[in-house]
């Protein structure tokens, strides 16, 4: 199984936008690996499936654009590593 690791900038409050991401990653097949309510920045574990329905492309190291209708909630999308288990 191949996954992204996708680092996400959250917008204040962060407390909200981690909550907010917490119930996505149900929805997107994820789990959280770093962030917190009083943190900027949050790190997740992506499934490829899920990442390429989303963002229409296989995960690569880069900045993608910010998913639609979670512009309340993420600033910034980057891929930092892609993992194969």
């Amino acid at each position: 199984m191949i996954k992204a690791i996708v680092k996400l900038e959250l917008v204040y409050p962060y407390k909200r936008s981690i909550t907010t991401l917490l119930s996505f990653n149900n929805l997107w097949g994820c789990s959280l690996l770093y962030g917190g309510t009083g943190k900027q920045e949050a790190i997740i574990s992506m499934p490829q499936k899920k990442f390429k329905k989303i963002f229409k492309k296989n995960p690569r190291v880069g900045e993608y654009p910010v998913p639609k209708n979670a512009e309340k909630f993420i600033s910034a999308v980057y891929v930092k590593k892609v993992e194969v288990e």
